[in-house]
């Protein structure tokens, strides 16, 4: 199998590599007299206590790589063993039937407000340890582009010098409501992107300014209410939905046919119910006048039909997706086992998959759970 949703950490360290000027905005390592600490921005004081430390850092436990490498990785299941060696995820990955891997680094997760300059050199320093890391193992791993999104520009830049060094997909979060992205303003990146063969993966936890995003971070999640986590979970799945629809109601799908967008640790169940409203609401004539009146492009195909051409969804276990594939077809339909996190299937994947794939065929499975993925992001298994 091939997982498509497998999450990795670059080292602290790696902020070493940046001017001086720009490591106050990343994760870093200061060394102390009686130690190194880890200094992180995005941590809140209230994070940094509960997780042991004080306000001016975590004090490293530099005799223990494994559990620095969980610390960086975070959320990790009791069974995994996260490591910066690619052999040794391979052997991790190799325990749940998994021989091949897409790799999300920290694509959503690069904090707002820092300088684009800082965002810049940061990308290329992060893209640059992936590529001399993964680099002997591209056959069987797909490590992800880390863009500085802020600046489109930029982005196609780096876009462009990190797909050269063999990385693909390129990291985006799953939105940026500040500059959604119909916007023309984006199409420098989508025709780049289509041109280097290069796909969008979209990972939950981006920077949607409405919906389910506020309610899962951690500080929100530090104050409970019923079913903060779960609910908010659910509600940013669906929204994926909302964001493929900016790209086929946008025109960006059918002006680039050869961009694909997956989005990915959100299921796929609401696949078929956004191809079904989508296709309703343009062949009905009254929804049709109504957007038409609204100033809507009318498509030159149903919007199911880029959907299915262009857009793709991952799941670890979602067997209403499984059984709603007669609607969307296969092509849509990618497996994870979002990898080493707690809400993830590994080390379980296989029992998973039997239950969730009762009754298909062989080929059906395949298609899913390999076949998908090694056209997609050029894997070799």
């Amino acid at each position: 199998m091939i997982t498509t949703d497998c999450h990795i950490s670059t080292p602290y360290s790696v902020t070493d590599a940046l001017p001086e000027k720009y490591r106050e905005h990343f994760p870093r390592i200061d060394r102390r007299d009686d130690g190194e600490y880890l200094v992180h921005p995005r941590m809140s004081r209230r994070q940094t206590a509960m997780a042991g430390g004080s306000n001016d850092g975590f004090k490293l436990p530099t005799d223990d790589p494994g559990a620095i490498a969980k610390m960086a990785w975070g959320n990790v299941c009791p069974e995994a063993d996260p490591s910066y060696d690619p052999a040794e995820l391979l052997a991790q990955l190799e325990l749940d039937g998994v021989f091949g891997a897409v790799l999300i680094g920290e694509a959503g997760y690069l904090a707002a407000g820092v300088p684009i300059e800082a965002q810049i050199a940061y990308c290329q320093v992060v893209n640059d340890y992936a590529a001399e890391t993964y680099g002997p193992y591209l056959d069987r791993l797909a490590p992800g582009i880390l863009l500085p999104f802020d600046d489109i520009g930029a982005s196609v830049k780096e876009l462009e010098r990190a797909a050269a060094l063999g990385l693909r997909p390129a990291l985006m979060p799953e939105a940026i409501d500040d500059l959604q992205y119909y916007a023309p303003e984006w199409e420098p990146l989508w025709e780049a992107a289509s041109a280097l063969n290069v796909p969008f993966t979209m990972h939950v936890g981006g920077r949607r300014l409405s919906g389910g995003q506020q309610s899962t971070t951690m500080e929100a999640m530090m104050n409970p209410t019923p079913g903060k986590g779960d609910i908010g979970f659910y509600t940013t799945s669906v929204l994926m939905g909302e964001t493929l629809g900016w790209f086929v109601f946008g025109g960006v799908f059918e002006k680039y046919p050869d961009l694909h967008v997956v989005m990915t640790e959100g299921y796929a169940g609401w696949m078929a119910f956004a191809m079904q409203m989508f296709d309703h609401h343009t062949q009905q004539s009254r929804f049709a006048a109504i957007s038409a009146m609204m100033g809507t492009t009318p498509l030159e195909a149903p919007p199911s039909y880029y959907l299915k051409r262009q857009a793709h969804a991952t799941f670890m276990w979602d067997p209403l997706a499984v059984l709603a594939r007669d609607m969307t077809g296969l092509d849509c339909l990618l497996w994870g086992n979002d990898y080493p996190h707690l809400e993830g299937s590994f080390p379980f994947s296989q029992e998973w998959n039997d239950k969730q794939f009762d009754g298909l065929s062989d080929a059906e499975i395949d298609q899913i759970t390999r076949g998908n993925a090694a056209k997609i992001f050029r894997i070799e298994v």
